[in-house]
Parts: structure tokens; C-alpha cells; sequence
């Protein structure tokens, strides 16, 4: 490693073992990660992705610096692309001019301007479980001391983020991405608590897709399952930094809202609402369905234990179907 790469290195390591060791969520904490391995080594973007429950796909889990992609478009088959290669075979990738490089695959829609590369698979006991990549715009911007900066810190960092993402599958739905009930049941009790001893807002939105069954039955499961997950995404991105999505069960999902009153609750039901109907659902051979969600929204009351908050959503929730579906209402 070179002089300048071993002087920055402590302060990097310090930094993400405080980043590691918070209450962050786990998306939060590894984009902080790339950020820090793009200031060690001079990286215009970096990202860490993570293989699939089935092995066979690298998903991108964090980035930082990238234009204008979308974080599901930066996914590769093992053995796919450079990140994928990486992955399979368990080798780093320096690459000095990616237009010279074979194993490159340029994503559509990227936006982000990459002439060098270097990509280290991440570890944990020989067991292959991501990658790390960094990127510049500039041919030639890395060399074998920055490969071994980027490698070390991954091996520093590999476990932790396994373990981050074993808790994360323990309380996420594997279909949806979205938090399951057991998140729903350690969670909300600390915010209800948080909101009392703050003396903050805070509201549940609970969500249900309109005549969801007659997607199964129209198209069959496989297809319903995809479009319930693409459901979960948009909802996922109406929501607000600090809320969290959980699939209730179903075609039914729950916003938990901390510092929302019950008008910015509608205001985030409502943008939930608007998401979900902007544009179709793919559904195969050409055909895009238009789909529509009910809101029920509740803001906690002093006291109120958390079944009755629930319970207060899912009947303001009655409430919006009984009065046309398609809408937002706030219980009373």
C-alpha cells in the first residue's frame, strides 16, 4: 500500500467500525461505507452488492456517487460482467480502460461515466458473498495499491456486513424486500416509546392493493408474486427517509410513520396512492395493468397500546374501500 492510501486508512477503519457498531439501516450504512472507500482511494463511485439467496444473482445493496441509475438496474448473473466474474471466481478485477476489457457490460441507462475499475469479492470464511466496486471516470485512476486498500478494507468489513444481512433477512419478506411482522413487533413498541418520550407524532398508514386477486387469477401467481414486489418498490419509494414498510400480509402492507401527524401521514398515503397508479404493472406479452391502493391512516394517541393504533388503521383502511376504494382516509 502506498504512503498516502496507509495514512488515510485508520481514520477510514475507525469510521466504519462507528458505522457498523450504530442502529443505521442497513442500506444507510453500507452507502456511508462506499463513500468512505471512494475518499480512500480518490473513486468517483463505489458500490456493494450482495449475492441472492439463491447465489445466482449480485444485487446491489448501496452506492455511492452514481448519476442517475436505479439501484435495481445494478444487478448481474454470477458470472456475469465484471462484478459477476468477480463473484464466481473469487479473484479481484483491476481494470485500467473498460472499453479494452471484455468481461465490462455497460448498463442501459447508465449514466454514470466509467473508464477504470476495481472490483474485490467479499469474504466471509472463503465463502464468496458480494462484491466491492469502485469506479472513475479517468483511464488508469487505480493501481495495485489501491486494489489492496479496496481488498483490505472488504476483508475488514466482510463479516459484519454478512451479519447485517442475516439480520436483515430475518425480519424482511423475501418477496417484497418490504419489513415482516416480527421487524413490525420490535419495532413499533420502540417507536410508540420514542414518540412519547419526545413528545413527537407519529402515525400508521395501512395499505391494501384493490382487487389484488383478480391479478393471480387473471395472470396466475408467478405473475401476481412479481407485480406484488414492484408494488412493495414504489410504495418503498414514497415513503420518506426514517419510515419503514411492512408487508402486513397479503396484498396488505403498513407504513410505520415516526414525527407524522395525521395530516403528513396523508400526505405520505396519498403519495403511496399516487405511485402506485402512475403507470402499469408489466404482466407479459406487451400488456401493462393499471392497479389502484386503499389507505387507512391513524395517528397514535398518548397511550394507546400498539393492537389498537393497528386497528384504528385497518378500520380507517374499511373506511377508504367502503367509499370507492382508490383514496385515502384518516380514522377519527
Amino acid at each position: 500500500m502506498n504512503a498516502e492510501g496507509l495514512h488515510k486508512l485508520p481514520a477510514a477503519l475507525f469510521e466504519i467500525g462507528k458505522l457498523i457498531g450504530s442502529e443505521l439501516d442497513p442500506g444507510v450504512l453500507l452507502s456511508r461505507i462506499a463513500e468512505l472507500i471512494c475518499q480512500l482511494i480518490g473513486a468517483g463511485a463505489c458500490s456493494v452488492m450482495l449475492l441472492d439467496a439463491d447465489r445466482r444473482r449480485l444485487l446491489a445493496k448501496a452506492a455511492y456517487g452514481l448519476q442517475a441509475e436505479r439501484m435495481q438496474s445494478l444487478s448481474f448473473r454470477a458470472g456475469e460482467g465484471v462484478a459477476g466474474r468477480v463473484v464466481a471466481h473469487g479473484e479481484p478485477a483491476l481494470i485500467a480502460d473498460v472499453t479494452a476489457d471484455p468481461r465490462f457490460v455497460r448498463l442501459p441507462g447508465n449514466q454514470t461515466p466509467i473508464a477504470s475499475m476495481v472490483c474485490v469479492p467479499l469474504l466471509v470464511r472463503s465463502e464468496r458473498v458480494g462484491v466491492v466496486t469502485a469506479t472513475s471516470d479517468r483511464p488508469a485512476a487505480f493501481d495495485a495499491d489501491h486494489l489492496e486498500l479496496v481488498r483490505f478494507v472488504a476483508g475488514t468489513i466482510a463479516l459484519d456486513i454478512e451479519n447485517v444481512r442475516r439480520h436483515r433477512v430475518a425480519v424482511t419478506d423475501p418477496l417484497t424486500g418490504a419489513y415482516n411482522r416480527e421487524f413490525l413487533v420490535q419495532r413499533l413498541p420502540q417507536e410508540l416509546a420514542a414518540a412519547l418520550d419526545r413528545e413527537r407524532p407519529l402515525s400508521l398508514a395501512m395499505v391494501d392493493v384493490d382487487r389484488f386477486r383478480t391479478v393471480n387469477d387473471a395472470y396466475g401467481l408467478h405473475i401476481g408474486d412479481a407485480v406484488l414486489a414492484e408494488v412493495a418498490r414504489r410504495l418503498r419509494g414514497a415513503i420518506r427517509a426514517g419510515d419503514s414498510l411492512v408487508r402486513y400480509g397479503g396484498e396488505k402492507f403498513l407504513a410505520v410513520l415516526p414525527r407524522a401527524d395525521a395530516g403528513r401521514a396523508w400526505e405520505v398515503g396519498e403519495r403511496m396512492r399516487q405511485r402506485v397508479s402512475e403507470r402499469g404493472f408489466d404482466v407479459g406479452e406487451g400488456l401493462a395493468l393499471l392497479l389502484r391502493v386503499s389507505v387507512g391512516v391513524a395517528q397514535w394517541r398518548s397511550g394507546e397500546l400498539m393492537p389498537a393504533l393497528i386497528e384504528r388503521a385497518d378500520a380507517a383502511l374499511s373506511g377508504a374501500k367502503d367509499r370507492g376504494r382508490n383514496r385515502v382516509e384518516v380514522a377519527p
